[in-house]
């Protein structure tokens, strides 16, 4: 059985949790939640009912974009592609954070074997 390619593009809504310095960029469009994919200890994926992506949460947001917590309370620009294909899931990611009125440019790469069997898929995600 062959998997099915999809190549999607959303646009994303972000809230910050300042507490927990936690980061969450979702799609804006309604889904149903299937499963929760661990990149690493501080980002998980989140997927739904079709194994398309439709969440980013960042654990320690302001340590891996080496920004203050406060910068995170407005928003962020971003440009975020996900791979997912037999063997790993990729995440590309790339943030713009504004910092005293200047935009900081940041990045986060992270990439896991894809045990769970979701679909090949290529999704990006940005902010409007």
């Amino acid at each position: 059985m062959t998997k099915k390619s999809l190549e999607k593009q959303f646009l994303m809504e972000q809230d910050y949790d300042y507490q927990a310095d936690s980061l969450l960029l979702y799609i804006k469009k309604d889904y149903n939640y299937k499963r929760s994919v661990r990149l690493d200890d501080d980002i998980i994926l989140d997927f739904d009912e079709n194994d398309a992506p439709v969440a980013l949460e960042l654990l320690n947001a302001s340590r891996h974009l080496q920004v203050s917590k406060s910068s995170l309370i407005q928003p962020i620009g971003l440009d975020i592609n996900i791979g997912i294909g037999e063997r790993i899931i990729k995440l590309e990611a790339h943030f713009s954070v504004s910092v005293h009125q200047n935009d900081i440019p940041r990045s986060l790469n992270s990439q896991i074997a894809n045990k769970t069997n979701l679909s090949s898929n290529e999704v990006h995600f940005a902010t409007a």
